[in-house]
């Protein structure tokens, strides 16, 4: 059995395997005459400006952390650098796990190093999740039956694209009735325990455990929607705008490379790739990410400017978490030794 480092090292090789060889395949693919042109009128002032949206998107999503965190009761002095801290190192986890779900483990396990309990760490991340899954719901709803005027001409992909639209439509109504009605889960979670037959002492014990964070969980939840209305209204805030900042890089890169930043087509291009990149496929999404980038893009910009523009989009977005998220993660272990 490979032991937890030796396996984070593995994923991270075959997560950067697979997404410079994708790269490497876009480029034989989609490189002409035209590309070089492209390359030798970069415009590094556009690139930068993709680069601090992304820096600020960081500072949103760290911001909203902190909000949440403190409400809950977590640790007063969790300033903003600390909760930049916490979360550049969950995005290394991210950037080396399936669907990227590794970043809400890390961020749940360094709240709870800075006060919280597991429950109410558990409470802050899934109230980060929930606001999430809001808003790119909502927006992927709105992105499917908007992109289906892009394949117009394919009646198969339109037809796709309005099924997913109203399938995400309806998932928007689920989500806020379970957001409402939290109370719920407790009583199937007593109700499937009740129905196993816990002979070993081990098991019972974790199910006390398991219990008892969950009533923190809850009880979090409930503080959020009787006392927490403005905090919620905060981080909603903040999620909007991360989001946005993260959605309007790709229209930078497009201006740095002289292209149409097509910023409608765009953004909803990203709110579908995130529902792309969610199934549970890549290391990091990895290739996965590359590749859907490259399809969708492949209707609204020429193909020669497709290899450069998923490149620079790549070192943006998840070479950056990675490489720095990785540094901030060696650095917290460093400290906690």
């Amino acid at each position: 059995m490979l032991n937890h480092s030796h396996r984070r090292l593995l994923l991270l090789i075959v997560s950067l395997a697979i997404s410079i060889i994708t790269i490497i395949a876009l480029f034989s693919l989609t490189t002409t005459l035209e590309t070089y042109d492209i390359l030798a009128e970069i415009q590094p002032l556009y690139l930068l400006a993709a680069i601090g949206m992304h820096f600020g998107a960081w500072i949103m999503w760290s911001s909203r952390l902190k909000l949440m965190s403190e409400f809950v009761g977590g640790d007063k002095d969790l300033n903003l650098l600390k909760s930049l801290k916490i979360t550049l190192a969950s995005y290394f986890a991210a950037c080396i796990t399936p669907s990227q779900f590794g970043g809400e483990p890390v961020r749940i396990y360094l709240l709870n190093k800075n006060g919280l309990t597991v429950g109410g760490g558990t409470a802050v991340v899934f109230g980060e999740r929930a606001l999430d899954v809001v808003v790119v719901t909502i927006g992927a709803a709105i992105s499917f039956l908007l992109f289906r005027s892009v394949f117009s001409q394919n009646t198969i992909l339109c037809a796709v694209f309005t099924f997913i639209g109203a399938c995400l439509c309806t998932g928007v109504a689920i989500i806020i009735y379970g957001l409402a009605k939290p109370e719920k889960a407790k009583k199937v979670f007593d109700f499937l325990f009740s129905k196993l037959k816990l002979k070993y002492r081990r098991l019972e014990e974790m199910k006390e455990k398991v219990g008892h964070e969950l009533d923190n969980f809850f009880h979090t939840l409930r503080r959020f929607q009787c006392e927490g209305k403005v905090t919620i209204g905060l981080a909603l805030l903040f999620t909007l705008a991360f989001w946005l900042a993260e959605f309007t890089i790709p229209s930078l890169i497009l201006f740095g490379i002289g292209a149409d930043p097509v910023w409608i087509y765009s953004i909803a291009a990203q709110f579908i790739l995130l529902i792309i990149v969610a199934i549970p496929t890549t290391p990091g999404s990895s290739g996965v990410a590359e590749i859907g980038l490259a399809s969708l893009y492949s209707a609204l910009i020429p193909a020669p400017l497709l290899g450069v523009f998923t490149v620079l989009w790549r070192l943006i977005v998840y070479y950056t978490n990675l490489v720095t998220g990785g540094f901030v993660s060696l650095k917290i272990l460093g400290e906690m030794s």
